[in-house]
């Protein structure tokens, strides 16, 4: 789907809008619309083309990291982007520039990076030793353990490495994944127990987020047991997390217990006050929330998790989102008092889809699928909507999430909706009612 190809000015437009809205149209002048860009969808690769060599120089120097960022934005997972320079005079292709290509990919969330782990010393030796692992190379730490309690950031740290690990290897021979999510693997009647544990043991390193979920299907164990031996027995890398350290999961059988203590455990403790002030941060300075360093180190104070504090942020940047009014004290009050000892459910592409089918009273599939009667738009226009405001989805991804639809389709969609929005009082009121119940504990 090339950008300057015919009908691609669109796209680029589209991009230009979604960079719009964090970056001044002075800054946009003076770095974007110089661009020539063209995207394939074959290859997934964003090849970016300068004017001059000049302007190469400038651009990397002043405009690189926040262009790369945005392109994993708008583009979703998968794109890598490299740089060049314009053809010259005579037709021919001008040679690649030193800049240096980006892989864009980030397959296991783009948040999740070992420079965007906030540490201090009483957590240095994990990282350390999480960077080691992750360069592959000699399997030296087999299994590899990362133990803390929750909200301490093990599963951040297990998708920084299995990021990490994605650019040494192609992304299918990473697998990621939870209990929960092998369970259901192996609960699809189409597929054999064989077939899932060959798909799985096929993998060159294994990920397995929160060992303790064991406690709760037992009969998952064994199945563990065989990938384990399977992993070991080829030399290929695994990696878990658990909230327990080993020896205190007295619901693990003698078998497992023995394998995972073969290898390498650290414990990551719960972060510091200053580690948490550090995440709110980078939080109130990246989705730009306006809070003073006062109402900061409050709710650094008031929450001692990175999933608490994740929770009260997201409450926060919804709040202005969908307000679009500045941050009382009487509402900053509110939103911490709402989420103190309150568990906020993941908001994910499936919840707003089942919220938003159970409000409008009808099925998940006709949503997202093509029929355009007219109470199936306007649902199908509402979930897209919240998918992009809560979640942030790229117009691809959420193509893709809504039945294969063009980028350009969910573009109009979501603007179509805003524009209802904007002239009627009761859709606005709706819209936030469901954005609310998305956020919500309970069923949808």
């Amino acid at each position: 789907m090339p950008l300057t190809a015919s009908g691609g000015g669109v796209l680029k437009d589209d991009f230009r809008q979604h960079l719009a809205r964090t970056c001044p149209e002075q800054e946009l002048r003076r770095w974007f619309d110089p661009l020539d860009l063209s995207v394939s969808e074959s290859d997934h690769s964003c090849c970016v083309r300068f004017p001059h060599a000049y302007f190469a120089a400038w651009f990397e120097s002043s405009a690189k990291e926040l262009f790369e960022k945005e392109v994993r934005r708008f583009l979703g997972p998968g794109y890598a982007v490299s740089y060049h320079n314009r053809a010259g005079g005579d037709g021919h292709a001008a040679p690649q520039l030193g800049l240096p290509g980006a892989a864009a990919d980030f397959p296991f969330g783009h948040r999740f990076t070992f420079d965007s782990f906030l540490v201090n010393e009483k957590n240095h030796f994990p990282l350390a030793l999480a960077r080691e692992v992750a360069q592959g190379g000699e399997v030296r730490y087999n299994p590899f353990l990362v133990c803390g309690p929750s909200g301490a950031g093990k599963s951040h740290l297990l998708r920084a490495m299995a990021n990490a690990a994605s650019r040494l290897r192609p992304v299918r021979t990473v697998y990621f994944g939870s209990v929960a999510d092998i369970q259901s693997l192996f609960a699809d009647a189409g597929t054999s127990r064989h077939e899932v544990r060959a798909a799985i043991a096929a993998s060159q390193w294994l990920f397995l987020d929160e060992l303790t979920d064991l406690k709760r299907s037992p009969e998952m164990e064994q199945e563990l047991v065989v990938l384990f031996n399977a992993f070991h027995d080829a030399g290929k890398q695994m990696v878990f997390s658990s909230r327990e350290r080993v020896g205190a999961c007295d619901f693990l059988s003698a078998t497992l217990k023995s394998r995972l203590e073969w290898g390498l455990m650290v414990h990551l403790k719960a972060p510091d006050l200053d580690v948490r002030i550090a995440f709110v941060e980078a939080a109130n300075r990246d989705k730009r929330l306006g809070l003073a360093r006062d109402r900061i180190v409050t709710l650094a104070s008031r929450f001692e998790g990175f999933r608490q504090l994740e929770g009260v942020l997201l409450r926060i940047e919804a709040f202005r989102r969908l307000s679009g009014k500045e941050l009382t004290d009487a509402e900053f009050a509110r939103h911490i008092r709402l989420s103190e000892d309150q568990a906020l459910p993941e908001v994910t592409p499936e919840r707003i889809l089942a919220v938003c089918a159970e409000h409008f009273g009808l099925p998940v599939a006709e949503i997202t699928g093509q029929s355009r009667r007219k109470e199936l738009v306007f649902a199908r226009q509402a979930a897209m909507a919240l998918c992009r405001t809560l979640l942030g989805m790229s117009y691809p991804a959420l193509g893709k999430a809504f039945g294969g639809k063009d980028h350009s389709t969910v573009l109009y969609s979501i603007r179509k909706f805003q524009k209802i929005q904007d002239d009627d009082r009761e859709t606005k009121l709706l819209f936030r009612q469901l954005a609310k119940k998305c956020r919500q504990g309970g069923p949808a």
